[in-house]
C-alpha cells in the first residue's frame, strides 16, 4: 500500500508525526510530501526535522509560498500548491492522501486529491476554531472521504455535514502521542533551545509566548501582540517568544517582537524559531504559564496540563479542558490572568483530545484502505470499508 502523507506547516507535524511512525511500522509505502511553509527556514525548515525522523523515506518538496503573508498571498499559495501537487499526485498515484487540519494550503491539497479520485483521508475535521478556518475545515471534510476526528464532539460535527457515519472514527489527535512520550522525556536544555537571547535557567519559572496572528484581523495583527508582549513585559519572569507561523498578518507580528524586544534590553526575552514537535510539547510542560493564541495550548496543554492564558478570538469555539483561561487583547486583562495561572500552577491531565494512541489507530483506519477502488464524488462505485479503530 502507498500512502502520500502531506505535511504544509509546522504545527502539522505534531499532528503527523506517530501516524507516518505506525505506517512505517506496518511496512506500508509511505511518500512524504512537504510544501509551503514547511519548507522555508523562517519558519523553522520542519522538512530538515522529518528527514532527520525519517531517513529510510524519500521526502518530495513542492514550493508554493508568496511573499508578504497577507489575505492576498494565503489565496494565490492555495492556487500555487494545487497547480504543483497535482503532477506529483499524478506520478505517485498513492492509494489514499492524508492532510491534517484547517490551513488555506490544505484546500489545495484536497482539491488535488479529489479530481484525481484519489482516496483522501483528513485529520481534526469537525472543529471550530474562529474565522475562516472553521470554513476552510469544513470545506475539506466535504471534499475527504474518511475522517479521523478527535472528540465526540467534532464527530457528530462531521457527519452533520456528511450523513455518512460509517466514514468517521474518533481517533483522538495524535499529537496527544507526542505530549504523553514528553512526559517521560528528559527535560530540554538550553543549547538544545537555540534562539536569541540572554542565558536562561530552563529549571526555573519561565513563561512561553506563542501568538499567531488572526487571519479576519489580520490588519490588527501588530497591535494585538504588542499588547501581549506589554503584559509579558510586566510577569517578573524570563520570557520564551516563539516566532510566529505563516498568516495573513505574521509580518507585523514579526515586526512588533523584533521592536519590543530591542526597546527593552533591561528584560530577560529569548526567541525561538521552532523546536521539534516531541521537544516543544516538554518544554511546555518546564515552563510556568503558555500565553497567546496557539492551538497547542487548548489540546496539547489540556493533556499535559500547562497553565494557559489564551488571548483573542483565533480559538473561538475550541473545546478545551480545565487548564485555559480566556483573555482579550487588553493589558489589564492579560497580566492578571498571567498571575493567576502561574499561582494555581500544573493542572490535572484531560483525555479531551485522546489518550495518546491515536496514531497507531489513524494507521488502522489507513491500512483498511488497501484494497479500496479509488471513488468518484458521487459514490457510485463499490469502496471497501476501513477497519474501525
Amino acid at each position: 500500500m502507498r500512502v502520500a502523507v502531506i505535511l504544509t506547516a509546522r504545527p502539522s507535524y505534531a499532528k503527523l508525526k506517530t501516524v507516518v511512525a505506525a505506517l512505517v511500522a506496518r511496512q506500508v509505502d509511505v511518500q512524504m510530501i512537504c510544501c509551503a511553509s514547511a519548507l522555508l527556514e523562517r519558519y523553522g525548515k520542519v522538512v530538515d526535522i522529518v528527514r532527520q525522523d525519517f531517513p529510510q523515506l524519500a521526502v518530495t518538496e513542492c514550493y508554493s509560498t508568496y511573499e508578504g503573508a497577507n489575505l492576498i498571498t494565503s489565496a494565490k499559495e492555495t492556487g500555487a500548491l494545487l497547480t504543483e501537487l497535482c503532477a506529483v499526485l499524478a506520478r505517485f498515484r498513492p492509494d489514499a492522501v492524508l492532510i491534517c487540519a484547517d490551513r488555506h494550503e490544505v484546500l489545495a491539497v484536497a482539491q488535488a486529491a479529489t479530481y484525481l479520485h484519489l482516496p483522501l483521508v483528513h485529520l481534526q475535521g469537525g472543529e471550530r476554531s474562529g474565522s475562516i478556518d472553521d470554513r476552510i475545515r469544513d470545506s475539506i471534510t466535504q471534499l475527504a472521504d474518511w475522517h479521523c476526528v478527535s472528540t465526540e464532539k467534532a464527530k457528530y460535527r462531521v457527519y452533520a455535514l456528511t450523513g455518512d457515519w460509517d466514514r468517521i472514527v474518533n481517533t483522538g489527535c495524535p499529537s496527544i502521542d507526542l505530549a504523553k512520550q514528553a512526559l517521560s522525556d528528559p527535560p530540554v536544555t538550553l543549547e538544545e533551545l537555540g534562539g536569541s537571547g540572554p542565558r536562561l535557567d530552563l529549571a526555573s519559572p519561565f513563561v512561553i509566548v506563542l501568538q499567531h496572528s488572526v487571519t479576519d484581523e489580520a490588519e490588527q495583527a501588530g497591535a494585538q501582540m504588542l499588547a501581549t508582549l506589554e503584559a509579558v513585559g510586566e510577569i517578573s519572569l524570563p520570557r520564551i517568544i516563539f516566532w510566529p507561523g505563516e498568516d495573513a498578518g505574521q509580518e507585523a507580528v514579526a515586526k512588533a517582537i523584533r521592536v519590543w524586544k530591542d526597546q527593552r534590553p533591561d528584560l530577560a526575552i529569548h526567541t525561538v524559531r521552532n523546536l521539534p514537535p516531541a521537544r516543544f510539547l516538554k518544554l511546555l510542560t518546564q515552563c510556568a504559564c503558555l500565553v497567546g493564541n496557539s492551538s497547542v495550548g487548548i489540546r496539547e496543554g489540556s493533556y499535559l496540563g500547562v497553565p494557559v492564558v489564551n488571548i483573542g478570538t483565533r480559538q473561538a469555539g475550541r473545546e478545551r479542558g480545565p487548564n485555559v483561561i480566556e483573555s482579550s487583547h487588553d493589558e489589564g486583562c492579560i497580566i492578571p490572568s498571567i498571575e493567576q495561572q502561574i499561582a494555581y500552577g500544573p493542572y490535572p491531565s484531560s483525555p479531551l483530545y485522546g489518550r495518546g494512541d491515536a496514531g497507531e489507530r489513524i494507521a488502522e483506519v489507513l491500512c483498511g484502505l488497501a484494497n479500496i477502488v479509488a471513488p468518484d464524488r458521487d459514490r457510485d462505485r463499490a469502496i471497501s470499508r476501513p477497519t474501525e479503530a
